[in-house]
């Protein structure tokens, strides 16, 4: 955040929008302003050669990348004797009312502290802010200080907010985390809009509240998706007027380019996630992927499995605090969700499936020491027969027609139809005399050319084959379906005889 008189704005009522500055126009002043921190510099020295660099269309913006500069450096008091203790001795011996007479003065305090005139020139004022030198440079390029800037002027706009609306796509636990630790208040719209509307001991607004709004749009911003919105009050001809302000993150260049970090509660968690994502195919597996309404609060469950249209969510209530057991209870008794969901409860925990009873759950399974896969697999299995019934009465609906002298590429017709490839497998399969094979359907005309050029073949080999198999788009699998049987006497494919089944 940048200090209230470095705060730039454009207003045209009702909106209020902070100066930001494109990252490539003004890269080169903030490399300006960056070469200025060197190291053994002074406080004082670094301060006037940054002023130099100041126009009249700039002189804020180089006064708050200086600022922010500041604050990640280091500086320190280099001296050899206490400043202090100098300008004691000093003072000690009087006035002088010429050169030749301070310059004897400091060469007697000199010889008692056995430095020269020039390290007590050096170290007599010292301890003073402007004389602290730097010793370690900002580690920041000149264009992450720019997007630094950029945030710290929404910041520094926010200190006059007296609400806070955001939507975002993602870090929901680092978002209601600090919203908690803030001790602000919040409700959810069903479009699951945040609303911020102040702290729960406040009554009215305060400049503190402000400044705690603020804290929360660097966490906001780490969301893949975001927008917020805010109420501004600021003055304009001594009259208090609210403005609105308003950023997304189709912005996001403009700001620190930090992203949410997969992270989990427990390792219980870290390992339910590494075990299920090689067996959930077609599904993605995400971590605290939305929020949910539960009465005035939300609940972020900790897994979602997400595929097309179809969702399922998963809760893992593990060893917490009786009192914390009593809340997440509420929560999911309240909860608010079209989508089933799960929770995975730990044995030691005191409560059973009755605890649940009203709950707005598909079902409650417990765990010791690993969540069981069983539960969530089954559940999406049933997901899947389900789909996949939903999709083949359309398709019998729409009585899907194929052409039946040529290999049908299952993907594509499910694409064209708008569903799933196991449906488009299973209408093929009631509807048409055929064969599957590696995404494709043989209509039975393909299937008994496919067997005639095989059959034409004397003595065939698997070698021989699999050109044909090849043009067909199919694998080896079909030779038993068609009835032949690969006799191998060696890995040579030259050596495996096709023999019809008899």
């Amino acid at each position: 955040m940048l200090t209230k008189d470095l705060l730039q704005v454009t207003k045209q009522a009702p909106k209020i929008q902070p100066q930001y500055r494109d990252i490539d126009e003004y890269q080169v002043i903030a490399e300006q302003v960056l070469e200025e921190y060197e190291l053994g510099k002074t406080r004082g020295q670094i301060s006037k050669r940054v002023s130099e660099l100041e126009t009249h269309k700039t002189f804020k913006l180089v006064r708050g990348l200086s600022e922010l500069l500041d604050r990640r450096a280091a500086f320190e008091q280099q001296y050899s004797v206490e400043p202090v203790q100098l300008r004691e001795a000093l003072f000690e011996r009087g006035f002088v009312t010429s050169t030749e007479e301070r310059q004897h003065v400091l060469s007697d305090v000199g010889d008692e502290f056995n430095l020269s005139i020039n390290e007590i020139e050096n170290d007599l004022w010292a301890d003073r802010a402007e004389q602290e030198v730097l010793v370690s440079v900002p580690d920041v390029t000149s264009r992450e200080l720019l997007r630094q800037y950029n945030l710290s002027l929404t910041q520094t706009l926010l200190f006059d907010a007296v609400e806070l609306e955001f939507t975002a796509s993602d870090n929901f636990q680092e978002i209601f985390g600090l919203i908690s630790y803030l001790g602000l208040m919040y409700t959810v719209a069903e479009d699951l809009t945040v609303t911020v509307t102040g702290p729960a001991s406040l009554l009215k607004k305060t400049r503190k509240y402000g400044t705690t709004l603020a804290k929360l749009v660097p966490s906001i911003m780490k969301a893949e998706e975001w927008d917020l919105t805010a109420k501004i009050q600021t003055e304009v001809s001594d009259e208090t007027r609210i403005y609105e302000f308003a950023l997304d993150s189709h912005q996001g260049k403009l700001f620190p380019e930090e992203k949410a970090v997969e992270s989990f509660d427990s390792e219980v968690e870290r390992d339910f996630a590494t075990r299920i994502r090689s067996l959930v195919d077609g599904w993605s597996l995400n971590r605290e992927p939305t929020i949910l309404r539960s009465a005035n609060r939300v609940m972020i469950p900790d897994f979602s499995f997400e595929r097309d249209e179809d969702e399922l969510y998963l809760e893992v209530i593990g060893f917490w605090t009786p009192e914390y057991l009593e809340k997440k209870l509420e929560k999911v008794r309240q909860v608010e969700s079209r989508k089933p969901m799960l929770l995975a409860v730990n044995e030691s925990l005191n409560c059973t499936k009755t605890d649940f009873a009203t709950a707005n759950v598909e079902q409650v399974f417990f765990y010791n020491d690993q969540i069981p896969l069983k539960p969530v697999l089954t559940r999406l299995q049933a997901i899947d027969e389900r789909t996949t019934e939903q999709d083949v009465k359309l398709l019998r609906e729409r009585t899907v027609d194929i052409r039946r002298n040529e290999v049908i590429d299952i993907q594509s017709i499910a694409s064209a139809q708008h569903v799933k490839p196991s449906a488009i497998e299973q209408y093929l399969t009631e509807t048409y005399e055929g064969i599957h094979s590696n995404g494709k359907f043989l209509p039975k005309p393909v299937v008994d050319e496919m067997r005639a050029e095989i059959e034409g073949i004397e003595s065939a080999t698997l070698a021989d084959v699999n050109p044909i198999l090849d043009t067909y788009g199919v694998g080896q699998d079909v030779l038993c379906e068609i009835g032949y049987t690969i006799n191998y006497t060696s890995l040579n494919q030259d050596e495996a005889e096709i023999t019809k089944t008899t």
